[in-house]
C-alpha cells in the first residue's frame, strides 16, 4: 500500500505500509481455511464473546489441529488482523488490550438535556451491590483482554474486576493499597493467570508489595488466592502445557508451564462464578437487589413531580 502523495503526522513519505482501516483481502485457500476455522471458535463461544487471539489460539490448537508454537500464533495474529479488516469477523468478536479512556468531554447539550439525563438516572437507581457483604472481593487478571468477559459473571454479584498485568507500575499497586486498605471489611483477592514463572512472580511481587504498602497504612492484609491457572485445574481439565522458557528464569524450575486461555471460555467463566460465590453472601445479594427494586419507583415519581 503506497503512502506516496499523502500526508502523515510526522511529514514522512513511505514507500509500502501495512493495511490501514478497512482494507480488501484475498487470502490463499490455506489462510482462508483458517478464517473458517476461527469463525466455528467464535461462533461456538458466542455467549462468551469478546475472545483474546490467545484465547482462540488454544481452541485452534485442541479442536483443529492447529501448530502449537509461537511462529503458529504469530500467524494467527496477523491473519485474524486482515481478516478483521476485510470484514470477514466482527471487530467486536476478538479482544486486544486497550488503553483505558481518560479526560472525556462532560456536559450537556441543554437545559433540558440536563433533564432527561437526571429523570433517566432515576430509573436506573440501584444499592451498591457489595453493600452489606462480610467481605470485599476483587478478581485480578494478568490477561486484560479476558476482562470484559470475567467482569460479565462478577459485576451481577457485585465483584469487580481489575487488570494485574499493569502490576508491575508502583502507582498502580499503591492505588490498589489504598483501595484495599479504606474498606471496612476484609479483601479476599481472587487471581487469574499464567501458571508459569513469569505469571507466578508477577503475582507474587504484586502481592508482596500491595502488602507492604498496605502494612504502612495500618490496615488488614488481604487474603489473594490463585483462582486460575492451578495444578488440579492442569490435571482435570488436560490442559496443554509447555516447557519452561530457558530464558525465564524466575523462581523454582516448573517441568510444565501453561497460561491461562488453555482453559476453555466456558471452563473459565464456571470457574470464576463458583470461586465468587464462595465468597459472596448471596442472601445479603439479593436483599440488596430488592431494596432497590422498591426504592426505585418512588424516585422515578418524584423526579417526574419535581422536573
Amino acid at each position: 500500500m503506497s503512502t506516496a502523495g499523502r500526508n502523515t503526522v510526522s511529514g514522512r513519505t513511505y514507500r509500502r505500509t501495512r493495511p490501514r482501516g478497512f482494507a480488501p483481502w484475498s487470502p490463499s485457500p490455506e489462510k482462508l481455511l483458517l478464517v473458517e476455522q476461527i469463525r466455528q471458535v467464535l461462533d461456538e463461544y458466542r455467549a462468551y464473546l469478546p475472545l483474546t487471539a490467545r484465547q482462540v489460539f488454544y481452541r485452534l490448537v485442541g479442536n483443529h489441529g492447529f501448530p502449537k508454537d509461537e511462529k503458529a500464533y504469530d500467524r494467527l495474529q496477523e491473519t485474524l488482523n486482515r481478516a478483521r479488516r476485510a470484514r470477514l469477523i466482527p471487530m467486536g468478536d476478538i479482544r486486544d488490550d486497550r488503553a483505558e479512556v481518560l479526560g472525556l468531554p462532560a456536559g450537556y447539550r441543554d437545559p433540558q438535556d440536563w433533564v432527561d439525563t437526571v429523570k433517566a438516572s432515576a430509573r436506573l437507581y440501584a444499592r451498591p451491590l457489595d453493600q452489606g457483604q462480610p467481605r470485599a472481593v476483587e478478581v485480578w487478571v494478568e490477561a486484560q483482554g479476558m476482562m470484559p468477559m470475567i467482569s460479565r459473571v462478577t459485576e451481577p454479584l457485585g465483584v469487580a474486576v481489575y487488570g494485574s498485568g499493569g502490576f508491575e507500575s508502583v502507582c498502580s499497586k499503591h492505588a490498589a493499597a489504598l483501595r484495599i486498605a479504606h474498606r471496612e471489611v476484609p479483601t479476599t483477592v481472587l487471581r487469574i493467570g499464567d501458571r508459569d514463572p513469569s505469571g507466578l512472580s508477577i503475582l507474587d511481587a504484586a502481592a508482596e508489595d500491595v502488602a507492604q504498602f498496605i502494612e504502612e497504612l495500618g490496615a488488614t492484609l488481604p487474603t489473594v488466592k490463585q483462582l486460575a491457572v492451578t495444578e488440579q485445574q492442569i490435571t482435570e481439565y488436560g490442559l496443554a502445557t509447555a516447557p519452561q522458557k530457558r530464558t525465564d528464569r524466575r523462581g523454582d524450575h516448573m517441568s510444565a508451564t501453561v497460561q491461562v486461555e488453555a482453559l476453555g471460555p466456558d471452563q473459565l467463566v464456571a470457574l470464576v462464578r463458583a470461586g465468587v460465590e464462595e465468597l459472596v453472601d448471596l442472601e445479603m445479594l439479593e436483599r440488596v437487589k430488592a431494596a432497590s427494586e422498591r426504592e426505585r419507583p418512588d424516585l422515578v415519581a418524584r423526579g417526574e413531580r419535581l422536573l
